[in-house]
């Protein structure tokens, strides 16, 4: 076991584009995704302890307070019972991501400790072998494990890492909402979706295949949410933003921006949460 201290970041994800289909009959909901990891987020910090212990700090942790579903310790419990380890730790994570974002705030800080604690407990297993472990506690934790510009497809489950991927200069805004998840996905499967139907592959345009893209929950979710719909209004009217449209299943929508200039504009022009952001990049 290492004795020193390990630190994880736990970056943000943002969903450029989401395509889903119609439920299987598991229940569970096929897509394709761009995905793409921003150079802010939490962080997950791992010492040697006889249990499991968890602390948190930030003020997004508020929303945590009590929650004894937190997919951290979820996480951690989960590599022990692989592992066939009584290793402890003491876990501390540092919330800077809001809860129910849209922004895979839970799958990141899974997946942060996942590899903290595989680190932490001297395991070195390679990210495919925690991928397998982190699909059982979300379909985003295998992407949010690789933390690098990917394809997500299947469930979560089928990772196409894009090793030339530059980054992009954008900004991330938070309408002040939390939207679960499962309510989106509802109103989604009563508007008789369709099978999925995968998107062709990345043209040298990227901005312009972007453009041609969308989030399919986007409509059902603004129709739930009218904060949404009004942020992403906002967003599109600003200069030098180039496309805007919301993450995962919301409420945070980004903005790609025509650079870092005109992010940080954007960000600083918004009376609530905004952050601009690198997303993506080979030194990610």
């Amino acid at each position: 076991m290492n004795s020193e201290p390990v630190t994880e970041p736990a970056a943000a994800k943002v969903n450029l584009t989401l395509r889903v289909g119609a439920a299987r009959t598991d229940g569970y909901h096929p897509l394709d995704s761009l995905v793409v990891f921003a150079d802010w987020g939490d962080t997950i910090e791992v010492r040697p302890a006889s249990g499991l212990l968890l602390t948190m700090s930030g003020e997004a942790s508020r929303a945590l307070a009590g929650d004894n579903s937190n997919l951290v310790l979820k996480a951690a419990r989960a590599l022990q019972a692989a592992a066939k380890t009584d290793a402890g730790a003491m876990i501390r994570l540092d919330k800077q991501i809001p809860v129910e974002a849209g922004l895979g705030g839970g799958s990141a800080d899974a997946a942060a400790t996942l590899r903290a604690l595989n680190r932490l407990w001297g395991l070195n297993w390679p990210l495919d072998r925690l991928a397998e472990i982190g699909l059982a506690l979300g379909a985003d934790v295998p992407a949010c494990l690789y933390s690098r510009p990917l394809r997500m497809r299947g469930i979560g489950e089928w990772i196409d890492i894009l090793p030339r991927f530059d980054g992009l200069e954008a900004v991330i805004v938070n309408p002040g909402i939390s939207v679960p998840t499962g309510p989106v996905f509802k109103a989604f499967d009563q508007s008789d979706p369709a099978p999925l139907a995968e998107a062709g592959p990345i043209g040298e345009d990227r901005l312009h295949w972007l453009r041609g893209e969308v989030n399919a929950l986007e409509m059902v979710a603004c129709a739930r949410h009218p904060e949404i719909a009004a942020t992403l209004a906002w967003l599109r009217k600003r200069d030098g933003v180039e496309l805007a449209r919301m993450s995962g299943s919301g409420a945070s929508c980004f903005a790609l921006c025509r650079d870092r200039a005109a992010a940080e504009s954007v960000a600083a022009a918004h009376h609530g949460f905004a952050r601009a952001v690198r997303l993506g990049g080979s030194g990610q």
